[in-house]
């Protein structure tokens, strides 16, 4: 039975808990006349504004809050009910005035919790077209809360040793209900005004400018801010600190843009404001639309206070503290991260914010967009930094793995609960996406797609709420304007088959002379169902050879869905090769007729500077999905790799490196045919190391470099004895220094591997002073430092927990972590698996650590082969919803298939190739 509190407006507000069904709200003293049959509010209100005063004593150390919302609300539908969100919060006075300021009688108010609505019984019937209502509600609150969501509380040690609090909020995607009363859904928009009353020597920021400060009685100051745009609840935002700030105010038009941090790490966060400026100006031009308010602030929060990792509040953008932070010593990469990071954020003030998703099923419409630009205006406003080809190694690499499995969502998709809308923030809503909207963007060509996307924006930025057919028509209109589609073909039938369906397709091609014919499958990474799969899109096909490139890029022609084989003609002069989809920019596989691979390979391996990395790219990461996914032929596999001695270029290495880790992965408890493959892979990467003179990092080089480097430690270090000298010596020396670049991580990892006891337990004592070292400022320094302690193995666990130490990190930063856990260091599943399961059954259900704990247990899944660990793994995902085991059990079931399928011919493969 669900609970739901019920209270009268009089002396009598904390009645007792009355238990009901869930789909019914009773009343003290009334019957109700509403069903609450969905998590959807009943919209028979709208607010048409909101007037939020928080009143605080962070500064005093007092974590409890009050508050007043005035809510002006329009009446839509004849109502005696006003029904919006709350949760957390103790209301302690509701009351509700007409549009001339007169008492409208409120009966009692009341909470369904399994729907978190706050339902306000009115003593009349409300009627529309009436005239506007205000709802005043006041109400406590606290910020003590360990999830990391709503409004909460984070500190940092002065330089003095003190401890400072600061508050600062969260909403997305349905916090905001939990801080303060509100119409808590992404397609309600209206304006704000906040004040917020904090200490003498604290400050608030809110979404909008700073519009005045009142001093109060008690060493306290009332600050107000001007009007918001038109925005919905979760992007409510604001700080309350004694953060200090960068900034730089630019002119035509006038913007204001600041980063702020705990005032000992402000000289980190210039180039984060010289990256906004950047971004902000770039992506104004190129939309042909101006950012809406006078300022934008960037807020550094510590990262172990920070489980979001950015957040894209309209004008007060958060961010973890090492995201943003940029120091002199850094490299190139850290600057990638920081322009990304804020790139993404930016590209939020317009996809997102200017345009609201009209409900949760059109989140892509937010992130892909963000996911897209982070790279390409990335590009423009930092064209140093090469993000383009980045696109193909990062976001296209994660939608392809996570979209190759039999219940994989559709990038449309209707959810309403809680845990359900959580779980749409996922590769296919940002990685996905992405690539399905770059896709577009190549097949219509760059120029129209921005026309397109400046329709889309001006069309639609006055009632700011869209879904998917908005954007398609703004699309429709550019492409018929230019003319870039078949006059048979609309973008709605084009784009609908990809956001309406599952799964990424197989494009198989075979050739009869210069008639190349095509079909197209669902693909699927190891063994698809026994029913074949009715998925079939409108497929860009685009080709390359060495004497036409015209097609290389846009489509040559669209491939149709449901049809059994298209055919089309290439003429190729004398010994040429075709290569389809040769930059990726289709999001599609390519499976090539065997003879046409062994061409490909053949060529490749002669001079590999013919095809374009990009191309050599997509060659290594489809040859080697596709004979993974059955079991296929190695020889081939590994004649095509064989060519990476020769290969210099990032592209192709990065994505060599994903496939070849996966493999270590599957073949972890196989130690037989695992060392096979590593005196494969040293023997490959090992020309790398030389090439790039040994493993020292060089100020100046180019992020690429930085991580060739890097995956050349990685791979190869083991077979190089002046490379495991060095690693030992980044052992050793790794107590006197500040600052620390991505080798030394690599380095750091190989050196402990030969490290004896002694020398690992002096660095356990290292790594606990440090990362406890109050003196250590730099955010990257400690970020590094809490990345590396997985490199310790087993005897981290006596700094931290393995699952405190994982469910700390970030998506990418702990996949790196759980590979060299399991992989590398061969630290039992079993023990991680315990540790999860121990540190949960500690914390309450809506903490952060309930909330992230299934991607810990999917991520851990990835490398559960032995039936001992499926069965650990299953007792943990039973404390979770039920889809939790399921998809665990269809990850293991992928990977036991894959063992099946796969060791015996990687076995006789690598046998055969030393033998030769």
């Amino acid at each position: 039975m669900k609970k739901f509190r019920a209270f009268t407006c009089s002396a009598l507000l904390l009645s007792a808990l009355l238990a009901v069904t869930p789909s019914v709200v009773q009343a003290r003293g009334i019957v109700s006349r509403r069903a609450f049959d969905s998590y959807r509010l009943p919209n028979t209100t709208v607010p048409t504004h909101y007037t939020l005063r928080l009143d605080t004593d962070i500064h005093r150390e007092i974590f409890d809050y009050t508050g007043n919302v005035q809510i002006r609300i329009n009446v839509l539908e004849a109502t005696d009910q006003i029904v919006l969100h709350s949760s957390r919060s103790e209301i302690t006075h509701v009351q509700l005035r007409n549009g001339v300021g007169l008492s409208v009688p409120v009966k009692n108010f009341e909470f369904d919790e399994d729907k978190e609505f706050l339902v306000v019984n009115v003593g009349t019937t409300l009627q529309p077209n009436t005239g506007t209502y205000t709802l005043e509600i006041d109400f406590t609150n606290s910020i003590a809360r360990n999830d990391q969501a709503g409004f909460y509380r984070s500190s940092y040690d002065d330089e003095n040793g003190v401890r400072r609090y600061l508050g600062l909020t969260q909403f997305e995607s349905v916090d905001a209900r939990t801080s303060f009363p509100c119409y808590d859904e992404p397609g309600i928009k209206t304006t704000y005004d906040i004040l917020i009353v904090c200490g003498i020597d604290y400050h608030a920021r809110s979404n909008a400018p700073l519009r005045g400060i009142q001093l109060l009685e008690g060493g306290k100051k009332l600050s107000t801010f001007a009007t918001t745009p038109r925005m919905q609840t979760y992007l409510v935002a604001w700080l309350v600190s004694d953060f200090k700030y960068e900034r730089e105010v630019l002119t035509d038009p006038q913007l204001a843009i600041a980063s702020w941090s705990k005032p000992s790490s402000v000289h980190l966060l210039s180039y984060s404001v010289d990256a906004s400026k950047r971004f902000m100006r770039a992506m104004e031009e190129y939309f042909d639309q101006l950012y809406s308010m006078s300022k934008i602030d960037n807020v550094a929060i510590k990262d172990e206070d920070y489980a979001a990792g950015a957040m894209e509040n309209w004008g007060l953008v958060t961010y973890k503290e090492s995201a943003i932070s940029y120091g002199p010593e850094d490299g190139e990469q850290r600057q990638v991260g920081v322009v990304t990071i804020v790139g993404h954020e930016f590209t939020h003030q317009f996809f997102g914010n200017l345009l609201a998703p009209k409900w949760w099923s059109y989140l892509w419409l937010n992130e892909g967009f963000a996911r897209l630009y982070q790279y390409y205006l990335g590009a423009i406003s930092h064209p140093e930094l090469q993000l383009r080809e980045r696109f193909v190694t990062g976001p296209f690499q994660t939608a392809l793995r996570a979209d190759n499995s039999l219940t994989v969502r559709p990038m449309t998709y209707y959810t309403e609960t809680r845990p359900s809308i959580s779980r749409l923030f996922d590769n296919i809503a940002y990685d996905k996406s992405a690539c399905v909207l770059r896709m577009m963007n190549y097949a219509l060509g760059e120029r129209t797609f921005q026309k397109g996307l400046r329709y889309y924006l001006q069309q639609n930025k006055e009632r700011g709420v869209v879904e998917e057919s908005n954007l398609f028509d703004s699309l429709e209109q550019a492409a018929k304007e230019d003319a870039v589609l078949p006059i048979s073909l609309s973008v709605h039938e084009i784009f609908g088959s990809w956001s309406h369906q599952p799964g990424v397709p197989l494009v198989k091609v075979r050739r009869d002379g210069n008639e190349y014919l095509f079909t197209q499958e669902r693909y699927i990474a190891n063994t698809p169902p026994e029913e074949p799969f009715e998925n079939s899109w409108w497929i860009p096909i685009s080709f390359s050879t060495p004497s036409n490139n015209a097609f290389e890029k846009l489509p040559a022609f669209w491939m149709p869905p449901n049809v059994s084989e298209v055919a089309y003609t290439i003429e190729t002069v004398q010994d040429e090769v075709v290569s389809f989809n040769p930059h990726s920019t289709g999001y599609y596989r390519v499976e090539y007729e065997e003879s046409m691979l062994r061409e490909l390979i053949e060529r490749i391996n002669k001079d590999h500077t013919g095809f374009e990395p990009a191309t050599r790219a997509r060659l290594i990461d489809d040859t080697l999905n596709i004979a993974q996914s059955r079991g296929g032929n190695y020889d081939v596999v590994l004649q095509l790799l064989n060519y990476l001695q020769r290969e210099t270029d990032y592209v192709p290495w990065a994505v060599a490196y994903e496939n070849l880790r996966h493999m270590q992965s599957m073949l972890r408890t196989n130690e037989a045919v695992s060392q096979l493959l590593e005196r494969f892979i040293e023997k490959i990467a090992s020309p790398l190391l030389e090439r790039y003179g040994g493993v020292d990092h060089r100020t100046g080089e180019s992020a690429s470099v930085e991580e060739l480097r890097t995956i050349a430690i990685d791979l190869a270090c083991s077979g190089s004895q002046s490379c495991n000298d060095d690693a030992q010596s980044a052992v050793r020396s790794l107590a006197s220094k500040k600052h620390y670049t991505m080798e030394d991580n690599a380095l750091l990892c190989h050196g402990l591997q030969h490290s004896n006891a002694e020398q690992r337990k002096a660095l356990q004592a290292q790594f606990s002073q440090a990362l406890s070292d109050k003196n250590l400022d730099n955010p990257s320094a400690k970020h590094f430092l809490h990345q590396s302690l997985s490199c310790l193995g087993e005897d981290m666990t006596k700094v931290q927990s393995f699952a405190k130490y994982l469910l700390a990190l970030s998506d990418s930063d702990r996949t790196k972590a759980l590979h060299r856990l399991l992989v590398e260091l061969n630290v039992p599943l079993a023990e991680i698996v315990q540790s999860l399961q121990s540190e949960l059954s500690q914390r309450r259900s809506n903490s952060v650590y309930y909330k992230h704990g299934p991607k810990l247990i999917f991520e851990i899944a990835r490398y559960v082969t032995d039936p001992a660990d499926v069965q650990l793994l299953s007792s943990v995902a039973s404390s979770y919803d039920s889809w939790v085991a399921s998809e665990i059990e269809q990850q293991v079931n992928a990977n036991l298939n894959w063992v099946e399928q796969n060791v015996e011919p990687l076995k006789n493969a690598l046998t055969r190739y030393f033998d030769a």
